[in-house]
């Protein structure tokens, strides 16, 4: 039997007309089919047939319509698994019947299926199966019982798919250059939908393409004054924007399908709805703007366009990455994240009185340069506020883990800056340099983000109002900090509390330069890490004994004991290695502020020339000279000095003295030199070099390290490389196929470990209960277990305890994720800790393929653990590694998404083939307290909560399971308004179960009706 709404409603079977008789069987039989293998209450029913004018016998009348039906599905011959079965469940029907025999189900497959293409750049085969999905509509839904009345929400919402997935095919064909064959098409579409924007958009640059550029405004002008006249609304920024680049003649907007599927470009498209890519494109002069057609069209660019374009870029900015370009759906531009902020603020005074505006412009812009190249460095986004304001922002677009450390240092480094001696002042030259006030914060803020460039259009949140006030009290010249930030980073800083201002640090009298290692927690016990240990020195005897080099790359997540792993190994070389003495030259690769390109290789040429960094020129060079000529005695100096003191970021010499600058020494050379250096020294005696952070370097520096054993000669170099997982991410192929190359995993510690370690962080011998629960949290993880054990309360809410540094930590490693992952990762974390695939899918409406390849990805990034048997048959099952990294996902998601998200995994869960009423509950609960808590009405949903629970109860009773029943039926009286009819008979009923298990649930009070 087959069943088709997508027009007028028709139910065949063997290709024959199964005739329905009358006008509301037919009604009802639309009704139920919108909502198949779904319970839908008789009260549903009665308000979709009737509305507000539902007669009296309308119960009665919706019972004779179902024993109709049910003759008309009986008189149908055909097997019991083709036939649709009307099935009486309280409080109302479901319609049982395989997706397959609907035409609704194949239509969203085939829009699946196309848009999947449409999002990979497959603009073909987007385009064909979005159009069979088109083809199955025959006119409006249920056109034959709509027109005499029937109210029902989903025929509104499949009308605007429809239109959605019409406004998607369009983009795939019009990315083929099908301009000329669509505006007919479009013009038609636009009749019924005149103020659809992103149908306007994109007839619009049809029109410019086929070089009709008056039409083009024209349609925006009469859509402008459409939206005027009816709703008092000025057109959506996009289709601003796409105004002014037609009057411009922007470049982008004739984009043609010029690539692979994956890597063409696409139009830019303004409603920003569609999911198509695209590319970055080269670098090009933007034309000169050309003379408005109209008049009218001069008073468009209004000035916060003008302010999002300058803040976010034009569609088509140059050098930004691909994947970064493609859109964004609307709920992924505002996120929400911690973020540290520096705030500046400028006063200038003049001897003469009022300042001169072009002085000010200019002080300013100099003064807005300078604050950029202080804290690029650091990774700073600078955002100029207002005024003489200047907000830097760490932390966004992408979390570090030390994000607040890095704003104190760049705040520093602004305060260096401004108290040094330099120029006079742009605006006035006799008066000082400018007054400075410095303030840095740490707090979640709100990022909003525009689809034409990475970077933030918008950042908000109570963090900047707090900056804000202190910035009008903090001393001039001076830098205040709020507590919260020195917390997370500012150990080894030198700040200390401001006199009488609560919450508030500042830099001591004597405080140190700001640039030495920050601080650490103490040394946790070193546990169960014989294994590695007895590796490392196994690597060591053998590259002695056969004078051979040899590379160890230790790997693991942050925080699991790498760094400490790799200074146990290297004292005990110096306490008892026996001769030769080995010489051990230990190097890092900084996060940020690097003297150089070459790191952690010039820090190895520090270590074993004793010079420290950033020292200036008239130290390296006699220093270098020395050491140099010492491993080469009969080699020219010259060259090799040149060259490592290009390494530790010096230039080359002046060749003369007409050419002061001698510029730089070919990267080529510097490695050359680099080589010979290490083998040179090796050769005097067994050297470790150990270079740690291997991760944060640059990628022709990790090739160097990667070949240098198979490039050098016989010498015993032991080289170990620390470096986070991540590495093998970015370079799958380390160490494959090398000679003499191991890789060594760091593994988790065990759970009396880890819960050892807590103990000794917290200063107790024995393990308290409390203690269990803090190393469940850091699941191996010694970096975790020292910062829960400061946590004073992992008591019922685990996610409060979480700490500043573990929450970093997580919230760098899913910044580290590509951005379908990243959403699949949130999509995840809704479901709960323990996830399905399916549940998963179901929530991102993703193809289940796709979801799956991306969890498979979070599982090899260490976020995500499979589990060998799943709760669910038939579907995969996870759980989350670390609690930390769910709660930090689910932070990022705005509350209104999160209801939506809860929602889809609550109608996943109604689904299952084995009831599962904690988590249809659990995911309704969450639903209607976010929405409750934004102000929205929850009366529906409650309501829909508590029917869900009791068609699975009626599911897990038709199955046999009356346990499982009786369950559901709890959770739905628990959610069962005591005012409401039916829940005397839900009393009933479960009594009635509970009576023919032979048992009493004594577990419960008595429930009242």
């Amino acid at each position: 039997m087959r069943f088709n709404v997508l027009g007028p409603l028709e139910v065949l079977s063997d290709g024959i007309d199964v005739p329905i008789r009358g006008l509301q069987q037919r009604a009802l039989l639309g009704v139920l089919l919108l909502r198949a293998n779904s319970v839908v209450s008789i009260n549903e029913i009665v308000a979709a047939l009737w509305g507000d004018d539902r007669p009296s016998t309308a119960r009665k009348m919706v019972q004779n319509s179902v024993a109709g039906l049910r003759r008309a599905f009986q008189a149908v011959g055909e097997p019991a698994d083709s036939r649709a079965a009307l099935n009486t469940t309280v409080p109302g029907y479901m319609l049982r019947i395989e997706p397959e025999q609907l035409d609704l189900t194949e239509f969203h497959e085939l829009v699946t299926l196309g848009r999947a293409r449409l999002a990979a750049g497959d603009w073909t085969q987007a385009s064909e199966l979005l159009r069979r999905a088109l083809g199955l509509w025959r006119g409006p839904v249920l056109a034959d019982v709509s027109d005499a009345g029937l109210t029902w929400p989903e025929l509104a919402a499949l009308q605007g798919i429809r239109l959605a997935v019409h406004e998607d095919c369009i983009q795939a064909e019009l990315a083929m250059g099908r301009d000329r064959e669509l505006i007919g098409e479009l013009e038609s579409l636009l009749e019924a939908e005149p103020t659809r924007e992103r149908l306007v958009a994109q007839l619009m640059v049809v029109l410019y393409n086929c070089g009709r550029q008056s039409e083009a405004l024209d349609r925006y002008r009469r859509t402008r004054d459409l939206l005027a006249d009816r709703f008092g609304l000025e057109p959506g920024r996009d289709l601003r924007r796409l105004q002014r680049a037609i009057l411009s003649h922007d470049p982008a907007l004739a984009l043609r399908l010029t690539a692979a599927p994956g890597g063409a470009a696409d139009f830019p498209s303004p409603a920003g709805a569609g999911p198509g890519p695209a590319a970055p494109q080269p670098p090009r002069p933007r034309p000169a703007p050309a003379a408005p057609a109209h008049a009218d069209d001069r008073t468009d660019d209004r000035t916060d366009d003008r302010a999002d374009d300058r803040a976010a870029g034009r569609v088509g900015t140059t050098g930004v990455p691909a994947a970064e370009h493609a859109l964004r759906a609307s709920w992924e531009r505002v996120e929400r994240r911690p973020a540290s902020v520096v705030m500046v603020r400028a006063r200038w005074a003049a001897d003469g009185g009022a300042l001169a505006p072009e002085r000010v412009d200019h002080a300013i812009k100099e003064l807005t340069a300078d604050i950029r190249r202080e804290t690029a460095p650091f990774g700073g986004h600078v955002r100029r506020a207002f005024g003489s304001v200047w907000l830097v922002v760490f932390g966004v677009p992408r979390a570090h883990e030390d994000d607040a450390e890095r704003a104190l240092r760049a705040a520093l480094a602004l305060r260096r800056h401004f108290e040094a001696p330099g120029p006079a002042s742009a605006i006035a030259p006799t008066a000082a340099r400018p007054v400075t006030h410095l303030v840095v914060g740490t707090g979640e803020v709100v990022v909003t983000y525009d689809d034409s460039a990475p970077e933030p259009v918008e950042v908000t949140g109570q963090v900047l109002d707090a900056c804000h006030h202190l910035l009008l009290q903090v001393p001039r010249g001076e830098l205040w900090a709020a507590d919260a930030t020195v917390e997370a980073g500012g150990a080894g800083l030198g700040l200390a509390p401001v006199p009488g201002v609560p919450g508030v640090h500042r830099p001591a009298p004597h405080r140190p330069d700001g640039r030495g290692p920050s601080g650490h927690p103490a040394e946790p016990p070193f546990l169960e890490r014989t294994h590695e240990l007895n590796l490392l020195h196994g690597a060591y005897r053998d590259t002695v004994r056969r004078q051979l080099p040899h590379l160890v790359s230790v790997l693991g997540e942050p925080g699991i004991g790498k760094t400490r792993l790799i200074g146990e190994f290297a004292a005990s070389l110096r306490d008892g290695a026996g001769p030769p003495t080995p010489r051990v030259l230990h190097a890092g690769t900084p996060a940020f502020d690097a003297h150089t390109p070459y790191e952690p290789l010039a820090g190895v040429v520090r270590a074993y020339t004793g010079i420290r960094a950033g020292a200036p020129a008239a130290v390296v060079l006699p220093a270098l000279t020395g050491v140099v000529r010492g491993l080469f005695p009969h080699a020219a100096a010259g060259p090799i000095v040149t060259a490592l003191a290009a390494c530790l970021g010096l230039p080359a010499p002046a060749a003369s003295a007409q050419e002061p600058d001698g510029g730089a020494v070919p990267r080529e050379e510097v490695l050359a030199a680099l080589r010979q250096f290490l083998e040179e020294a090796a050769a005097e005696r067994p050297l470790v070099v150990v270079l740690d952070d291997l991760h944060r370097a640059a990628d022709f520096v990790r090739s160097f390290v990667e070949d240098l054993t198979v490039r050098l000669g016989p010498v015993a170099l032991l080289l170990i490389a620390g470096a986070r997982s991540e590495l093998l991410h970015s370079r799958p192929s380390w160490g494959c196929a090398k000679r003499r190359s191991v890789l060594l995993h760091v593994a988790p510690l065990s759970a009396a470990a880890t819960a050892t370690v807590v103990g000794a962080a917290a200063g107790r011998r024995h393990p308290t209960p409390a203690d269990d629960l803090r190393a469940a949290l850091a699941d191996g993880n010694p970096l975790f277990a020292q910062a829960y054990a400061r946590v004073a309360d992992v008591g019922a809410d685990p996610a409060a305890a979480h700490p500043p540094a573990v929450l970093a930590v997580a919230a760098a490693q899913i910044d580290g994720l590509d951005r379908t992952a990243r959403s699949v990762l949130r999509d995840a974390a809704v479901v709960g800790g323990t996830l399905w695939r399916g549940a998963v899918a179901a929530v991102s409406r993703r193809d289940p393929e796709e979801v799956g390849r991306s969890l498979e990805l979070l599982e090899s990034r260490e976020l995500l653990r499979r589990v060998r048997r799943s709760g669910v048959p038939g579907d995969v099952e996870y759980v989350f590694r670390y609690a930390v990294s769910r709660d930090v996902a689910l932070a990022q998601l705005p509350g209104r998404v999160l209801v939506e998200r809860h929602l889809r995994a609550a109608d996943w869960a109604a689904l299952l083939e084995v009831p599962r009423p904690g988590l249809l509950a659990f995911h309704y609960d969450r639903a209607i307290a976010l929405a409750d808590a934004d102000g929205t009405p929850v009366e529906a949903m409650e309501r829909r909560a508590w029917e869900a629970l009791v068609g699975a109860s009626a599911r897990a009773a038709a199955a046999g399971d009356d346990a499982l029943a009786v369950s559901c039926l709890d959770h739905a009286l628990d959610r069962c308004p005591p005012g409401e009819p039916e829940r005397v008979w839900l009393v009933t009923h479960r009594r009635r179960i509970l009576d023919s298990l032979g048992t009493r649930d004594r577990r419960r009070p008595a429930v009242t009706g």
